[in-house]
């Protein structure tokens, strides 16, 4: 236990670092933004491209990680919309973030570095953690789907859904991921200088990941307490649960029942246990359903992750899953 701590409260120190830079305003206002924006817009695609170009064909299509990882998010998802609409008595737009809260993990800003941290320069690893990075997308995508419609009323608004599509098709990640796919395919790869530049500016993903996320922690946390205060702490503690255990525990399971071993294994199961993704807020605060109760499960299971992440690789090292 104590080792695997020691080698997670790296990714979390920096996070602090970014706490302490702007409780002293030692960087501009917009920094945290400006460095978010430059790892979902460049590093993180280029990383991913860099990834992909050299991996071989058979992992990339690992058909039953791929179903692991996607179905344990499907299963939340599902079971947090279904308890918030029937349970909670809430609207379906809601309900669809209270479940997003639940299942949308935030395996870009937390789940990648802490990878990178436990299975330094393992390749298999660096593999298995970027291809998970894109399949919160199965639960993201047909929830933002949902709020767009939900926003128009129900009612065909000229260009709305075309418009969605292309953000999500042309979104810098996607493209990344599918050039590097394109690249593996054709045994192409990239060209060594070009893949060396790849290399470096991708190695500066994590550290900036994680800057930007403690940057931006201050302003969540005044999102979250801005709202009603009668938010039900059941709510935050059952969806809580749900990301930090429940999910994880479950991709566990399906990973095992799918015939997942070895360095798959752990790094689906840390991926899956990483915290509410920051998409989550986004979207509650564009689309105007419960930014607050967004805002506090994220930074309260952003917070909480140090601890359950701990536990989730102490018990794979017990398993010899991770070295």
């Amino acid at each position: 236990m104590l080792l695997s701590l020691l080698l997670i409260l790296p990714v979390f120190l920096v996070i602090v670092l970014g706490v302490v830079l702007d409780i002293f305003s030692v960087l501009p206002k917009q920094t945290g933004s400006i460095i978010g924006a430059y790892v979902l817009y460049a590093a993180l695609p280029i990383l991913m491209v860099h990834i992909l170009a050299d991996s071989s064909l058979e992992d990339i299509l690992h058909g039953g990680f791929w179903a692991a990882i996607l179905l344990s998010q499907v299963v939340i998802y599902a079971v947090g919309y279904c308890g918030e609409f029937l349970l909670g008595k809430r609207g379906h737009g809601k309900a669809a973030i209270i479940a997003l809260s639940g299942s949308c993990c935030n395996v870009a800003f937390l789940g990648l570095p802490v990878v990178m941290n436990l299975l330094p320069g393992n390749k298999e690893a660096l593999v298995a953690a970027g291809l998970a990075v894109i399949t919160p997308n199965v639960v993201s995508i047909p929830c933002q789907v949902q709020l767009e419609y939900l926003k128009l009323s129900g009612k065909a608004s000229k260009g709305a859904f075309s418009r969605l599509a292309r953000a999500v098709l042309l979104n810098p990640l996607m493209l990344g991921t599918f050039a590097g796919f394109a690249l593996c395919v054709t045994g192409l790869g990239l060209w060594g200088p070009l893949d060396k530049a790849a290399a470096m500016v991708g190695n500066t993903t994590a550290p900036c990941m994680l800057l930007a996320l403690g940057l931006d922690l201050r302003d969540r946390l005044r999102v979250a307490f801005s709202g009603d205060k009668r938010f039900g702490y059941f709510r935050l503690a059952a969806t809580t649960l749900l990301k930090l255990v429940v999910n994880p525990l479950l991709a566990w399971a399906l990973l095992l029942l799918f015939g997942v071993t070895g360095t798959w294994l752990a790094v689906g199961v840390i991926m899956c246990g990483s915290a509410t993704a920051l998409l989550t807020y986004v979207l509650a605060e564009i689309y105007g359903q419960v930014p607050e109760e967004a805002a506090m499960i994220a930074v309260t299971t952003n917070v909480l992750n140090l601890a359950t992440l701990t536990v989730l690789s102490a018990m794979l090292r017990a398993q010899g899953l991770l070295q």
